[in-house]
C-alpha cells in the first residue's frame, strides 16, 4: 500500500540514514535545512525580536505577515493575484489601522461629523 515501514528499503528513508546514503543526501540536506533555518532559527529571532516591542505593534507586525510573504511571493515568484487575495489584505491592513488608532482618535472622528 505503499505506507513506510510495508517496502524492502525503507529504512533508507528515515533522517539518519538520509544523510549516509549518498543518493538521499540532497533531500536530507533538505529536511535539515528546512528545520534549522527555516523555521527553528526564524522562530527564535521573530520572538526575539517581538520581545523587544510594545504587545499592539508585535499584534500589528504579526498580523501583516501575510502580506509580506504575499508581497515576497508576487515579486520573486511572479506570483498573481485574484480579486480575493486583493479583499483579504485589504481587511488585514484595515485591522492593523484600527488596532494602532487611540480611543481619542475614533473621539476625534466622530466628534468632527457631529458638528458638520
Amino acid at each position: 500500500d505503499g505506507w513506510i515501514g510495508t517496502v524492502p528499503g525503507w529504512e533508507s528513508m528515515t533522517l539518519p540514514n538520509m544523510l549516509v546514503d549518498p543518493n538521499m543526501r540532497e533531500v536530507a540536506m533538505a529536511v535539515v535545512w528546512t528545520g534549522l533555518l527555516s523555521t527553528s532559527l526564524n522562530f527564535f529571532l521573530e520572538v526575539f525580536a517581538l520581545g523587544a516591542v510594545p504587545s499592539g505593534e508585535a499584534s500589528v507586525i504579526l498580523a501583516s505577515e501575510p502580506l509580506w510573504a504575499a508581497a515576497f511571493a508576487s515579486v520573486l515568484l511572479g506570483e498573481e493575484f485574484g480579486w480575493n487575495d486583493y479583499t483579504g489584505g485589504l481587511l488585514i491592513v484595515s485591522a492593523c489601522i484600527v488596532n494602532s488608532l487611540q480611543v481619542s482618535d475614533f473621539q476625534k472622528l466622530f466628534s468632527k461629523s457631529k458638528e458638520d
